[in-house]
């Protein structure tokens, strides 16, 4: 590892500087899903209609296809995901994804080589089960692709929320804009009345997890990388 970062020096530093960070972690969606239901139990959702801020190459937004394990109940779907529930959450009958689009700057393409290892150059060394989950979730991908916006969050949200949707979310791209920008989202979000998931930092201060949000209330302490989940709603 050393030799290759001295040896590769200039193309990394080229690369570094000119690259956008990815990261699409699909284990995120085993403490996704349960703020969908809790979204779909406030808002008596039949049938979700999902925008997702920052999706990358979009595998989050097939959440619905993968399989999950809880205490309190399964739902089917490969690849599997399961993680320690330090409380365990509520399980429901899950509604339909009616429809499901993303908006992104630089989605890498997933259809091809390149594009995969583009985002699994984001994972850290030694996660062989991060890698192999983003394998896993790739070929569930590219069977059937989701719609992709590339373009700026902000710029394009007056379309994405002019499509109706019940259901936007965001994990950690929000931080990545500048403050004025995020607020402006946030505005606009509420504005359209429509049901936010976001990541964020706790309310008890903490850097060392996610807190969870579904419409700006805290429901849920996370694992960043979906390890465990604490249920607090």
């Amino acid at each position: 590892m050393r030799a290759a970062l001295v040896d590769e020096a200039d193309f990394l530093r080229d690369w570094l500087a000119s690259e956008r960070v990815q990261t699409n972690e699909v284990r995120r969606c085993w403490w996704l899903l349960p703020c969908f239901l809790e979204v779909a139990r406030r808002r008596s959702v039949d049938a979700f209609d999902c925008v997702e801020f920052g999706c990358s190459g979009g595998l989050n937004l097939l959440w619905d296809r993968y399989g999950y394990e809880y205490a309190n109940g399964s739902f089917s779907g490969a690849p599997t995901f399961a993680g320690e529930e330090r409380t365990p959450v509520p399980v429901s009958p899950l509604p339909p994804v009616r429809s499901r689009i993303g908006v992104d700057a630089a989605p890498p393409d997933l259809n091809t080589d390149d594009g995969v290892r583009y985002l699994k150059s984001f994972v850290w060394v030694g996660q062989e089960q991060r890698l192999a989950d983003l394998d896993a979730a790739v070929t569930v991908w590219r069977r059937d692709p989701p719609d992709i916006v590339v373009g700026d969050i902000l710029d394009e949200l007056p379309e994405l929320l002019g499509r109706g949707p019940n259901l936007v979310w965001s994990t950690a791209a929000l931080d990545y804009m500048p403050r004025e920008r995020r607020q402006a989202v946030h505005d606009l979000i509420a504005e359209a009345g429509v049901a936010y998931v976001e990541t964020g930092r706790p309310l008890d201060g903490s850097h060392d997890y996610y807190g969870l949000f579904v419409d700006g209330d805290e429901v849920a302490h996370a694992e960043f990388h979906g390890a465990w989940v604490d249920w607090l709603a």
